[in-house]
């Protein structure tokens, strides 16, 4: 008889998140793909989403100029 674990495994393909996003071109279309899912299907999250987008274009712009000052 046949008998359910209480939890999948880390490395299980049934886990949901354990999905890597490389960090090329189609990974930046996937993140992108769930950052429009997440922004419709769930509300609460757009000021999470709002602000990560914000944080991450002001580190993203300082960590640019400090490359192209050296």
């Amino acid at each position: 008889m046949l008998t359910r674990k209480e939890r999948p495994e880390p490395h299980s393909l049934s886990t949901f998140g354990n999905v890597p996003v490389p960090g090329t071109r189609a990974g930046a279309i996937v993140s992108l793909g769930l950052a429009v899912l997440a922004w419709i299907a769930i509300p609460v999250a757009r000021p999470f989403l709002l602000g990560t987008v914000g944080l991450g274009l002001v580190v993203g712009l300082i960590l640019r100029w400090k490359h192209n000052r050296q």
